[in-house]
């Protein structure tokens, strides 16, 4: 009981203050006690495409509704008796999941995620399909309606030695998903090779 109380207590200290959810911490303290464990599970990260964009022209409050839905959403959708979700900051989660459908899940979060932007762009952005807007030098340009990427590492027993290396890895996945128009999942199917301490792929 005395151990549920300070993980109960370091989690609230560590949680991000928008969401609620688990912060960096207790999501590296997480991913350490599954690899201690010896534990199949798989690192999700997830990330909005073209958020600044929208924040830009909606305003920070509207922005937070964009997160906040996201975080909900996620929430929704893993399983509470064997998932972790945790939010590193801005519109960045990281989901660690041990649920057979992960990936079906994973798919559903894309398309819920579509489905509940909708509600929060102006007709006539969703009518022109992205958002009108400046680059960095001022300039008009176009930016794409905000989207979400969800990369995926499988991690397995003695692939990766720390929660470091299990990120490195998943934000790999992260950009890969981020190179595809629109909301989209990448799973790293690559072997990665069974040495303590390198998390590198194998050559073949």
């Amino acid at each position: 009981m005395a151990l549920i109380t300070d993980m109960q207590i370091r989690a609230a200290r560590y949680a991000n203050p928008l969401t609620q959810l688990p912060g960096n911490v207790p999501i590296n303290e997480h991913m350490e006690r599954l690899l201690e464990r010896g534990a199949c599970f798989v690192a999700c990260y997830c990330d909005i495409d073209h958020f600044k964009p929208y924040n830009d022209a909606y305003g920070y409050r509207k922005g937070d509704d964009v997160i906040l839905m996201l975080g909900k959403l996620l929430a929704g959708l893993v399983d509470p008796q064997a998932d972790f979700i945790g939010h590193i900051g801005g519109d960045d989660f990281m989901l660690l999941l041990q649920c057979e459908d992960w990936e079906a899940r994973c798919t559903r979060m894309l398309r819920q995620f579509d489905e509940r932007m909708e509600s929060l762009l102006a007709p006539e952005d969703l009518v022109r399909g992205g958002l009108a807007g400046e680059d960095r030098r001022g300039q008009p340009c176009f930016h794409a309606l905000p989207a979400l990427s969800i990369g995926c590492v499988r991690v397995e027993p003695q692939v990766f030695s720390s929660h470091h290396e299990i990120s490195v890895a998943v934000s790999y996945a992260k950009k890969q998903a981020k190179k595809t128009a629109g909301s989209s999942l990448f799973v790293e199917r690559r072997r990665l090779a069974p040495a303590i301490g390198s998390g590198v792929l194998a050559k073949n």
